[in-house]
């Protein structure tokens, strides 16, 4: 004779089954699902802590952006290649080594640059007064061009130019280092020990 169960004898043998199973588990098997979990969250947090020292280490290998306000220029003495007088700021990279540089000069009034060339591109900004350029190996007022504050002149390499300022000038100048200049007229340059005074016999 075909044995038939009620719904419900069957839901209560499914709940009993189920009961049954969970009071299997031994005290043992409980702590070790634990150290499992304890082991899984250790683990996703020790990921998340890597994932952040990476990400924080790969910002500081990249590179940096240089910023610098107007009232925070450092001024200092102008390269000895360059007359007395003015005075010269360092705004990035370094002139006297390979690579891009940007730097600020300041000339007093009158101040002038006898006939000389680089060996690498010169780029001149003028910030505020007047900057004189001319070309050529005499130093020549009338075969000047004025550059006002904003105007713009490339010295391409080994050109012979030369300038002077109308006014306290401030011009920018950038370019490919190591900077060098070399003048036209080795007399001209500061950088050539004085002559010695002839004593009194």
């Amino acid at each position: 004779m075909e044995k038939r169960f009620a719904p419900g004898a069957m839901s209560q043998r499914i709940m009993f089954s189920a009961q049954a199973g969970l009071e299997s588990i031994s005290p043992w098997q409980e702590k070790e699902n634990d150290m499992r979990k304890l082991g899984l969250v250790t683990a996703g947090a020790l990921l998340l802590l890597g994932v952040a020292a990476a990400d924080e280490g790969m910002q500081s290998m990249q590179p940096q952006m240089t910023v610098v306000q107007s009232d925070a220029v450092v001024w200092g003495p102008a390269p000895p290649g360059l007359p007395a007088g003015s005075k010269a700021a360092v705004l990035a990279g370094n002139p006297g080594a390979e690579g891009t540089y940007t730097l600020r000069a300041w000339m007093p009034d009158g101040y002038k640059v006898m006939p000389h060339w680089h060996a690498t591109d010169e780029n001149l900004t003028v910030i505020s007064g007047t900057l004189h350029v001319g070309m050529g190996d005499t130093f020549d007022k009338d075969k000047a061009t004025a550059l006002h504050a904003g105007g713009f002149a490339v010295m391409p390499a080994q050109m012979r130019h030369w300038v002077w300022a109308e006014g306290d000038t401030v011009l920018q100048v950038h370019g490919n280092g190591p900077f060098a200049i070399t003048y036209v007229n080795p007399a001209d340059d500061p950088r050539q020990p004085m002559p010695e005074a002839k004593k009194d016999k």
